[in-house]
């Protein structure tokens, strides 16, 4: 089983991931049953799937393999969790993953639950994501949240339909449906909506484009209404 593509591909929100010498060292795999279907060029692993190493952790209910299109089908209480030397650390949870090996491309879908992202910096600081769905390609060093996406800080939310991160940039931009930022900076709370906003992880800037509207508050006197924002940082 080489799931290393996979966590490379679900690493980018967080950075570079080592060589893959470093994440086959140590590697332990496990499954309660494990199929070999010579005449449909498949493996299928159930019950309890997991792949560990001191870098890397994946755990699902159920693991297929088809050889023919190089394709990985992940079902069940999916869940991921990459560590990097600086103490950074994504971890991943949602109901299907899907990993293309030829196109380096990976996709994640919902259930009941949405797909739901975690990034906790080298400095503690941590940064939430959720969507209905994602697609990671490898190759383009992206990745797209499609359907109620949501992405927040320890004080700041951001709401859109669609969401792209690029990690050459290390920026995340929202947009369709009216995209929309809702956060507090003492002494001022904010809303502030836009046909584009475009949020920087290691900075933490947030920046809109087009038609910005919305308020600020100010919690120790009054509030102000601005016509418009070009940017702002929470």
């Amino acid at each position: 089983m080489n799931f290393f593509p996979l966590f490379l591909l679900l690493a980018l929100a967080a950075g570079p991931a080592r060589a893959a010498e470093d994440f086959l060292r140590g590697s332990v795999v496990k499954s309660d049953k494990w199929t070999m279907d010579r005449v449909n060029e498949r493996e299928i692993f159930d019950g309890n799937v997991s792949f560990r190493n001191p870098r890397y952790t994946l755990m699902a209910d159920r693991a297929l393999y088809a050889r023919p299109g190089q394709a990985w089908t992940m079902n069940g209480s999916v869940y991921m969790l990459r560590t990097f030397d600086d103490k950074s650390r994504v971890e991943v949870n949602c109901d299907k993953a899907y990993y293309l090996e030829t196109l380096e491309e990976a996709t994640l879908e919902r259930g009941t639950l949405p797909v739901r992202m975690k990034y906790t910096g080298p400095d503690g600081r941590v940064l939430n994501g959720r969507a209905d769905k994602t697609l990671t390609e490898n190759q383009k060093g992206l990745m797209t949240f499609d359907g109620a996406f949501l992405l927040s800080t320890e004080n700041l939310d951001m709401y859109a339909q669609r969401g792209l991160y690029d990690n050459a940039e290390g920026t995340f931009t929202l947009q369709d449906s009216t995209p929309v930022a809702v956060g507090k900076r003492p002494p001022y709370d904010f809303a502030i909506a836009a046909e584009r906003i475009k949020f920087f992880k290691d900075s933490r800037d947030i920046k809109f484009y087009n038609r910005v509207s919305g308020w600020v508050k100010d919690t120790e006197q009054k509030t102000s209404k601005p016509e418009a924002a070009e940017a702002a940082r929470p």
